[in-house]
């Protein structure tokens, strides 16, 4: 019987789950840790398939969102594997009714004039539910019964120690027939992470490789985070790679999201009428605050929305970020107008908007933009609708207070602009640039538009506005003083007009909070490691909530 000493200084002789032979001896630990009574291999596995099922509950009760962005491969002579298509999916989970994924893009608003040209729908190769699937190994059939597990070793993922075992379904088994290696987290026997595939009918269809991380969130929980998803092409005289695609969770803590729980409270001027039950005295004479109105603007109602959708992330420190180079522009072109905020969608798709004076940059948008310069260009061509008054309209308001659902917000909420206000936004964004304390790096800026109209063709799901206008065929189209200054040349490692997907953000899947990510700039060795745009493999520093929050605690 094989023995596993969690934690302590204990080492057991042990044995397989098929009865071989084997010594195995926990990495050692210092004389501080508390001693642990050895448990068996089988025990383990038992509290591990106890653990998942809970998961499993659990999980019935929230709806998060999953987004699956998909990118097809070709090659290419100079760059190796490059994207030759994309797909993209953006749905909320299920449980409660099965492995299901509700689409957010059942009913999109036809596009107006020029932007009712749209995409035909591509042949279906892929689904949503094709991905999810991977958030979990088994949703029915994970245990001893239906699969064999065999412990490989003990490793640590960040600061996680976990035991990790392989796993692979009995014969004649009805389970969906997970196939890999699964990390369990070595003090609750929690996953933390899974990769394989799929073997039985009728997953095998869409049996894709994948590698699942899970995030510590709540309380002992780890939830379903990520997954990375790659396949190779079927055909067996076509070794290359076929396509690789990240999913992301989010939106679990949605009954609290928003910015404004007390939505439209009353204020007062007069502390004499104040209902303590309904109205708090205002901190400000301001006429706009007196009874019968509310502190919040037509942007705030907005934003709330999208926060309750759980499609906006939380105002914090990135829009600080994106707020201070607004600043920036505004301070040097001698322009004044109050109130300029931004905020950050969570989806992947590149995109950009304004709303009054608020404006919206996605997060895929700020995981792709290499420079702080580049980001004052996308804001340029922003403030510039705000400085030409573009923004200023109500008529998203109308739909806005009707009751829909979170599924239907494309079909309500419209943020398109005119190809000619678009265009009129352009010529006077890049007056604002020239003027801004980034015009010296203009060629930066430049070399990332070179970047997108040369990949555009290859990525239309990724530059596909699902609010506004599609970015980058008619959207800064008009920037051209941009676009000629900067000369793309693929060969040189010191260019990189643009970064992969999730280079710059992190999001917490339950509160969905930001933050930048501080990570050092890797030294390349050959120009198709730049890849600009594209999907990358998901690799974390795991770590548990107790322990950054005594992190937190000791810094104070």
């Amino acid at each position: 019987m094989l023995c596993l000493a969690l934690e302590g200084p204990a080492t057991c002789q042990n044995a397989s789950p098929d009865g071989q032979s084997s010594s195995m001896a926990p990495p050692p630990t210092t004389s501080a840790a508390p001693a642990r009574k050895p448990i068996s291999f089988d025990q383990f596995i038992d509290q591990a398939v106890s653990q998942e099922r809970s998961l499993i509950a659990l999980m019935r009760n929230f709806r998060p969102i999953t987004e699956t962005y998909v990118q097809e491969q070709k090659r290419d002579p100079e760059a190796g594997m490059v994207p030759s298509g994309d797909q993209y999916f953006l749905s909320r989970l299920d449980l409660s009714k099965g492995e299901n994924a509700l689409s957010f893009a059942q009913q999109e608003r036809p596009r107006r004039g020029f932007f009712q040209l749209w995409h035909k729908p591509a042949a279906e190769r892929f689904s949503a539910g094709g991905f999810v699937q991977a958030l979990f190994p088994d949703l029915e059939h994970f245990d001893r019964s239906n699969y064999t597990f065999e412990y490989v070793r003990f490793e640590n993922l960040g600061d996680v120690r976990c035991v990790v075992v392989d796993v692979k379904p009995r014969d004649k088994t009805d389970s969906r027939g997970f196939m890999g290696r699964i990390w369990f987290e070595d003090e609750n026997a929690s996953i933390v992470r899974f990769t394989g595939a799929y073997t039985a009918e009728p997953f095998d269809k869409r049996a894709f490789h994948f590698d699942s991380w899970r995030v510590n969130t709540l309380d002992v929980r780890w939830m379903p985070a990520y997954v990375y998803t790659e396949e190779w092409n079927p055909e067996p005289t076509i070794h290359e790679l076929w396509f690789k695609a990240q999913t992301r969770v989010w939106g679990y803590d949605l009954a609290n999201a928003g910015d404004h729980r007390e939505f439209a409270k009353p204020l007062t001027d007069a502390p004499g009428l104040v209902d303590p039950k309904s109205r708090e005295a205002s901190q400000s004479l301001n006429p706009a605050y007196t009874v019968g109105k509310n502190t919040y603007t037509p942007d705030d109602e907005l934003v709330e929305r999208l926060q309750v959708a759980g499609l906006m992330a939380p105002s914090g420190d990135v829009d600080k970020v994106l707020e201070t180079v607004v600043n920036n522009i505004l301070l040097t072109n001698d322009i004044e107008i109050p109130a300029v905020r931004c905020r950050v969608l969570l989806t992947t798709p590149l995109e950009s908007f304004v709303v009054g004076r608020t404006i919206i940059v996605s997060r895929g948008l700020l995981d792709v933009l290499p420079d702080e310069a580049t980001l004052a260009a996308v804001l340029a061509h922003e403030l510039a609708h705000i400085v030409l008054h573009q923004s200023d309209r109500g008529e998203y308001l109308s739909e806005l207070a009707l009751p829909f659902s979170d599924l239907e917000i494309f079909s309500h909420l419209d943020f398109h602009f005119e190809p000619e206000q678009e265009l009129e936004a352009d010529k006077k964004g890049l007056e604002l640039f020239a003027k801004s304390p980034y015009k010296d790096q203009m060629a930066k800026a430049g070399l990332f538009l070179s970047v997108l109209n040369a990949r555009s063709a290859q990525l239309p799901n990724l530059l596909r506005g699902r609010f506004s206008n599609d970015f980058g065929s008619s959207h800064l189209t008009g920037m051209q003083g941009l676009s000629r200054s900067g000369q793309l040349q693929t060969n040189r490692l010191d260019q990189v007009g643009a970064l992969p997907l999730g280079s710059r953000i992190g999001v917490n899947p339950w509160s969905d909070q930001i933050e930048l990510l501080k990570s050092k700039p890797v030294q390349l060795e050959s120009s198709a490691e730049k890849m600009p745009f594209e999907v990358t493999p998901f690799f974390f520093h795991l770590k548990r909530l107790e322990d950054e929050h005594k992190m937190q605690s000791d810094m104070r």
